[in-house]
């Protein structure tokens, strides 16, 4: 068995970490040019290199030059983040590999050279470990759903490969970014409200903490439907992944639905009046209380 990470398009460093960590022989990893250093101190074995801000106009091209270097490289286990673009990618390579894929996962593991893939199921009732019956397992994973661990400096093979695009059946005419601002997944400090914060006036409060803290604004899709925040704001399986140094749960009950996607935080700490939620069993460090007397001890603190 043998780990080949696709990160063409940009390195998810906590996928890679993950990667190494399922592997006990040299994991392989396909990324731009740029990041071999970022690369070489997760403990990458073999760094396949692509020139940065690669284009690909066409992404059945590029899926066809995948699958052939897949080929030719050997290995059996295939990751790679699930970006909008690298779903699609991924899908048509598994295609051309007669590969089984399983999109979306949520947790990885490893049994007798048999990947274990977990991903939400049935409207994000059950959680659903698969395994892939086919010689070439592939997966895609929630970007940041895994920890960054750095391991000793080590000395990588680096080869560069060569891409060229050709026509094909899809031109793209326009991409226009989402937003401005960092992506909430790559945040360090996360403060999050959940619909105990119980308005827009609330997440303002919220807010204000954050930005003196320097941690990114989330919340749970309780309070998300309520509308007192936008969509973008949304951890757990319907929202994003985060895994950031600080998580700080305000008014967040602790469904499971919420938990999964912030697994990957290093230290939680969760404020919330009600002695018995279940984010109390998660969290590193709790505060039993309002949750305004709370943030506004804190504000009065930093000033």
């Amino acid at each position: 068995m043998s780990i080949c990470v696709i990160c063409p398009f940009g390195m998810d460093a906590g996928l890679v970490s993950k990667a190494v960590s399922l592997e006990s022989g040299a994991v392989r990893v396909l990324l731009p040019e740029g990041e071999t250093r970022e690369a070489a101190v997760l403990g990458v074995g073999r760094i396949h290199t692509l020139p940065d801000g690669l284009s690909v106009p066409d992404e059945s091209v590029f899926a066809a030059w995948l699958a052939d270097k897949i080929r030719t490289w050997g290995d059996t286990v295939i990751l790679a983040p699930a970006t909008v673009q690298l779903r699609n990618i991924m899908a048509m390579a598994a295609w051309q590999l007669k590969a089984g894929l399983t999109a979306d996962c949520t947790a990885l593991g490893m049994e007798s050279g048999i990947l274990l893939q977990t991903r939400p199921a049935f409207g994000n009732n059950i959680m659903a470990t698969i395994r892939t019956a086919s010689p070439i397992q592939m997966a895609t994973v929630r970007p940041g759903m895994f920890p960054v661990r750095i391991q000793p400096a080590g000395n990588p093979e680096i080869i560069s490969e060569d891409f060229t695009n050709r026509a094909g059946c899809v031109t793209i005419e326009e991409i226009t970014p989402y937003r401005e601002e960092a992506p909430l997944m790559q945040a360090q400090i996360i403060l999050a409200g959940g619909l105990g914060v119980g308005s827009r006036e609330g997440f303002s409060k919220l807010a204000a903490l954050a930005e003196k803290i320097g941690a990114a604004l989330a919340a749970s899709r309780g309070a998300v439907d309520a509308g007192y925040v936008p969509y973008r704001c949304q951890v757990g399986m319907t929202g994003v992944t985060v895994s950031p140094k600080l998580y700080i749960a305000v008014g967040i009950s602790g469904a499971v639905q919420h938990l999964s996607g912030m697994s990957g935080a290093e230290k939680v700490i969760a404020i919330n009046s009600d002695p018995k939620a279940p984010i109390f069993d998660y969290a590193d460090y709790g505060i039993v209380g309002d949750w305004e007397t709370v943030i506004h001890q804190v504000l009065e603190e930093l000033q």
